[in-house]
């Protein structure tokens, strides 16, 4: 170790708080001409830092014009943040570097040791929900809505096979042969004496299923491809974790009759790939879960500030330059990897691999492209386009940007979105696409004389009116594909999107109560209830954030969407379902990106399929107990319970 940064809380109060930033130089070598970059979540006041000058863009700070360090010295500056306290560890600073200010392309970074930031607060115990000692015989999730179990069991080997099965069921059959092969190493048999039967019955509800599971034969009926995967996803979690009968590797069966189907026709997660880049076989392996549980959408989000992760052929530019950051880069690091490149993004074919992978596991991906916020990573890959050196607004978003938006008052905004949407259409199936409209701040286009003048010419009053002039433009791209538009909450300002666009409720109930009545159809996502980026518990040392509070695992299952609306009440009708997500700021590796899901997915996914008199916290902590076997035997990093 050369160098030591120590941050402290120094002084809380409920709107901003002043921390002490000290660093050590450990070495014989005093420092000359030398500024600190280092990450922080929050916007530090320029006018508040004791000694040095800060500059910031999004999560990246510079402290400069900064005096000699001495050798075996250290230096001291203090700062205040105007928001409410850290109290978690991953608040703090974990990565930064010292250039000299002579080394201007930063060739020669010199590497920072943080330490965990002191935050001036009592430790706190870790937040546990204590499981039984016992789990149950048949641990189910979700909790399906008729299940009978008889007496005997199916004895599940090598020589199981399926039954010759109808076309309807083969994405199902891909993923049991699958599934079937990391249990036996072999290729799963289909034959006409097969004892697994797939058959179709039109009289069952859509994405609804019948299993009964016999001595000999094991029966699953449904009128749908969906329907076959979830009768399918039941039967895997009816596996053991272990063999029964390690010789010739047997796994009992226990014989029982289900029916079901879902209370929510959406059930969907959320995965954010713009902040940190997600390979495809973490994608797979999630979209594995997925379907496991009885999620049926994947929301791909795929651009934003920090990355653009889409091949677009019209714009080769927004993965040669939008999908990477660094300290070289046009676009500067963010959140992690602070003094190298990093990156990433999809090709069309990896995506379409991809989509593949879901379909046969019933899973429909629905792609978000961020307009007209959230758009740094576009615009800095094709300024020509979509920047105008004429506009002179200022405006900070949420995320600590002045560059994000972009201007309705462009012709090449309009031609960028139509290109892009239209090659997205072109990729992905499914009937929906996403078109972000979230945290567009005060101030943007306000000092722009071309918006300005768009304002006038269509009489509009606020500026909001023109992230909805856009957003139509969108829509009506959209709609000439086929596709119909969704988007967060925000979507709605302006009031120019047709109700036919799909609103995702993300800040609050009432935010998604206040949608469903104004006749909008409503997918609910509030964050204090869905977001799994929210840390879990309530000591320091939880990994996550908490800008909406802690989400505990029994907050999680005990969300009931809407329950102020009455169920007879006819605007019920416009609440499609469910979705969760992770936002990934700070999941960088596959082990925080595990940790921060399971076990709360596993709730959600309880939420979003069984109706709610079938929910019951006490015995869905005793279905849970089974599952932690297969979380384990899955080799998957989840947050333990206790």
């Amino acid at each position: 170790m050369t160098y030591r940064l120590d941050f402290t809380v120094i002084e809380k109060a409920e709107s901003h708080c002043r921390y002490a930033l000290s660093l050590h130089n450990l070495t014989d070598q005093a420092l000359h001409g030398w500024s600190l970059y280092f990450f922080i979540s929050r916007c530090i006041d320029p006018t508040s830092v004791s000694v040095g000058t800060i500059s910031q863009i999004g999560s990246y700070s510079q402290l400069s014009q900064l005096p000699p360090l001495m050798a075996n010295g250290h230096f001291y500056t203090e700062f205040t943040m105007k928001t409410m306290p850290f109290n978690l560890h991953d608040d703090g600073i974990n990565e930064a570097f010292i250039t000299l200010d002579n080394d201007s392309d930063l060739i020669q970074p010199l590497k920072v040791h943080t330490t965990t930031i002191n935050l001036d607060q009592d430790s706190i115990e870790r937040y546990c929900t204590p499981l039984p000692s016992i789990g149950c015989d048949i641990a189910l999730i979700p909790q399906p809505n008729h299940l009978t179990r008889l007496q005997g069991e199916f004895v599940f080997n090598q020589f199981t096979a399926i039954e010759t099965p109808p076309t309807l069921a083969q994405g199902a059959i891909n993923w049991l042969s699958a599934e079937y092969k990391k249990h036996f190493n072999e290729v799963m048999p289909i034959s006409p004496q097969g004892n697994i039967h797939y058959h179709v019955n039109n009289d069952i509800i859509e994405h609804g299923y019948q299993l009964l599971i016999e001595t000999d034969n094991i029966w699953i009926h449904a009128s749908s491809a969906t329907g076959f995967v979830h009768a399918t996803s039941t039967l895997l979690q009816l596996l053991p974790t272990r063999p029964s009968h390690v010789v010739d590797a047997a796994y009992c069966l226990p014989m029982v009759e289900i029916n079901d189907q879902p209370h929510y026709s959406y059930r969907g997660m959320m995965l954010d790939c713009g902040r940190h880049f997600h390979p495809v076989d973490r994608i797979k392996h999630l979209l594995d879960q997925l379907a496991r549980y009885k999620f049926n959408t994947f929301h791909w989000h795929l651009t934003d500030d920090e990355g653009w992760r889409i091949e677009i052929d019209a714009y080769p530019q927004l993965t040669e330059i939008g999908a990477w950051r660094g300290p070289n880069e046009i676009i500067a690091p963010q959140f992690s990897h602070i003094d190298q490149r990093y990156g990433g993004f999809y090709t069309k074919q990896e995506i379409r691999d991809v989509i593949a992978y879901a379909s046969d596991r019933g899973i429909s991906i629905i792609p978000e492209i961020d307009i007209p916020g959230h758009c740094r990573a576009a615009i800095l890959s094709l300024p020509e386009l979509l920047q105008d050196p004429t506009d002179h607004s200022v405006y900070r978003s949420i995320q600590n940007y002045p560059d994000n938006i972009l201007s309705p008052a462009l012709a090449g905004t309009y031609t960028f979105i139509q290109t892009v949407l239209e090659e997205v259409c072109e990729l992905f199936p499914a009937p929906f696409v996403h078109i972000g409209a979230d945290e567009v701040p005060k101030g943007v286009w306000t000092d722009s004389a071309a918006c300005q003048q768009l304002m006038a010419d269509n009489n509009y009053r606020d500026p909001m009116e023109l992230q909805g002039h856009l957003l139509r433009f969108a829509e009506q791209v959209l709609q000439a594909q086929g596709k119909r538009m969704m988007g967060w909450e925000e979507a709605t300002h302006g009031n120019k999107v047709s109700k036919n666009t799909v609103i995702y409720s993300w800040t609050n109930e009432e935010a998604g109560l206040e949608c469903v009545k104004n006749g909008f159809d409503v997918v609910m996502q509030p964050a204090q209830a869905t977001y799994l980026d929210l840390a879990q518990g309530y000591s320091a040392d939880e990994a996550g954030v908490d800008w909406a509070g802690k989400l505990t695992l029994d907050n999680v299952y005990n969300y009931h969407p809407l329950s102020t609306l009455p169920e007879q009440n006819s605007a019920r009708q416009h609440i499609l379902g469910i979705q969760t997500a992770l936002w990934s700021e700070l999941i960088n590796n596959q082990s925080r990106f595990e940790y921060m899901i399971y076990p709360r997915l596993l709730a959600v996914s309880e939420i979003c399929w069984s109706k709610p008199q079938h929910r019951n916290w006490d015995d869905f902590k005793a279905r849970l107990k089974g599952q932690l076997n297969y979380l384990d035997k899955a080799g998957i990093n989840y947050r333990h319970c206790e």
